[in-house]
């Protein structure tokens, strides 16, 4: 199986996030400053403090979006690559393409699928695409309100990634009616998860089972692409 990482667009995402957070501690430390210098404030001092802690938690916040999804800690296309690394070489892997496409696509002889992968833990269930999770200990749910990954919806960013990836192909001359077949695939990478699936418009799977649920479970899934075509694909996506 081929891996493509787009590693620029990954480099300057981590960069901003971090100049976002340095940026954050500045501010805080004026806010602090202004506290600290001005035992007795006046009105004008205090709002200077507040807006500075204020400034000072957005700008944290904004670095913290793109650490969870730039971030080494947070990235899924190396578990994803090595559970997949079977896949032979008409599969690829295509990791942070663009921007405006999903982090995710994979390629392969029966089509495209946007992968959207969870790293979270805990009990997640879901019925007719009605998500819920449980995230196991009363530690690590009230660290959960406090910074912690937002799980949302993961039918939703499957739908919206795969709407993306046709509007993108179309752009780049691939009129619909000659694109292939575009799915969707849901992946927990984190061992330690509990799934309860009772109705789902996609597959949901852990990383043990991701390389069956491609291959087409039982069956092999049907061919739609050649060689040729995945490359031109493949070109689409990355250029």
């Amino acid at each position: 199986m081929h891996v493509v990482v787009n590693q620029r667009v990954i480099s300057t995402r981590v960069k901003f996030a971090s100049a976002a957070h340095l940026g954050a501690l500045g501010v805080f430390a004026v806010g602090l400053f202004i506290s600290w210098s001005n035992p007795e404030p006046t009105l004008e001092q205090m709002g200077m403090a507040y807006g500075a802690i204020i400034i000072g938690l957005i700008l944290y916040n904004v670095g913290q979006i793109f650490l969870r999804r730039y971030g080494p800690r947070f990235r899924h296309d190396v578990v994803l690559a090595k559970a997949l690394k079977s896949l032979d070489k008409r599969y690829t892997l295509i990791a942070f393409a663009r921007t405006k496409l999903p982090d995710y696509i994979l390629v392969g002889p029966a089509g495209i699928q946007v992968v959207v992968a969870r790293l979270h833990d805990g009990t997640i269930s879901c019925r007719g695409d009605h998500w819920s999770r449980t995230a196991g200990s009363w530690f690590k749910r009230v660290m959960a309100m406090f910074g912690g990954t937002p799980f949302g919806d993961p039918t939703q960013d499957v739908a919206k990634g795969i709407a993306k990836v046709r509007a993108h192909l179309t752009e780049a001359g691939i009129v619909e009616a000659k694109q292939p077949p575009i799915d969707g695939l849901i992946v927990f990478t984190n061992p330690a998860v509990k799934l309860r699936i009772d109705g789902s418009m996609y597959p949901v799977v852990t990383l043990k089972s991701i390389r069956t649920s491609v291959r087409g479970g039982k069956g092999p899934r049907e061919r739609t692409l050649d060689e040729r075509g995945a490359e031109r694909v493949v070109q689409a996506l990355t250029e």
